[in-house]
């Protein structure tokens, strides 16, 4: 007699954890995309045309105007991974996200701007261990003039300013440093950024395998719940500025301006909330 499964006893083993499978949502188009709205919020003037440069800028000024910052996570507020959700949040509300918020909402807009664009699945590389499983971080590929970028604004200070063209073997570099794609297998390509040292150290790992946003959700839901995830053991968030950066942590808040590093420690959860809304303009959950 054939057992019938039901779908809430499917389990998912990442990093030798079991985790349920979060419910599957299905996931909207960019019908729920409005774009003049979104480029206000990142401070885009005037409408991009479908040129390398208009992506430059869109690429930069997103990083200018949303931060990499995981604070949901430590409120216990759930990511949804669906188009009105992720608006909401980064558009609406105008806060941040991680990896997935981001780089699946800035698909939705490039697309409805008329950008060739595919969400890609990247392998994140922790030093000592290797890679993380597959759905670990998204990307995007972005094909213009039938040459590809890869588009990332969801990785923080291990991604440059702009886009990098997908050519292997070649040094790519602007004031945030050098970075390299290589090919290590077919099908295959690794991501570099080189240390202050002259090494090379990997940042993560893609294909050119085009993925649904629904396939990111057992790893999104991984990050929100493992006490392995990097995104649940400190709060984070991060933002370039036209200067530098500036970082915000449990323990600090770091401003690096023109060369110059200048350091503020967070001695409690009130100070944070000051600093978040001080530096980044954003209330706390």
């Amino acid at each position: 007699m054939t057992r019938k499964v039901s779908p809430n006893n499917v389990r998912r083993t990442i990093l030798g954890v079991r985790y349920p499978l979060p419910i599957r949502i299905k996931h909207k188009s960019a019908i729920a995309m409005n774009a003049s709205a979104y480029l206000k919020r990142i401070g885009y003037v005037g409408w991009p045309d479908i040129c390398l440069a208009s992506l430059q800028t869109l690429h930069y000024q997103h990083l200018l105007a949303i931060p990499l910052e995981n604070l949901a996570i430590h409120a216990g507020i759930p990511i949804r991974l669906s188009v009105d959700a992720l608006f909401e949040k980064i558009v609406t509300q105008r806060r941040g996200g991680i990896c997935y918020e981001l780089n699946g909402l800035f698909y939705e807009l490039l697309l409805e701007l008329g950008f060739t664009v595919k969400r890609v699945s990247g392998r994140t590389y922790t030093a000592g261990i290797g890679f993380n499983p597959e759905f670990d971080h998204l990307a995007l590929i972005v094909q213009i003039n039938e040459i590809d970028y890869l588009v990332d604004i969801g990785l923080g200070r291990r991604f440059p300013l702009y886009p990098l063209r997908l050519i292997v073997d070649s040094v790519q570099e602007d004031h945030t440093g050098c970075y390299r794609i290589t090919q290590p297998a077919y099908g295959s390509f690794m991501l570099s950024q080189r240390t202050e040292a002259g090494l090379w150290e990997n940042v993560y790992q893609f294909t050119l395998t085009p993925q649904e946003l629904s396939a990111f959700d057992a790893m999104c839901h991984y990050h929100q719940t493992s006490p392995a995830s990097f995104f649940t053991r400190n709060k984070v968030c991060t933002l370039i500025t036209e200067e530098g950066r500036i970082t915000l942590t449990d323990h600090s808040l770091k401003r690096t301006k023109n060369g110059q590093t200048y350091e503020q420690l967070v001695t409690s959860p009130k100070v944070f909330d000051q600093l978040l809304t001080d530096y980044f303009g954003m209330n706390p959950y």
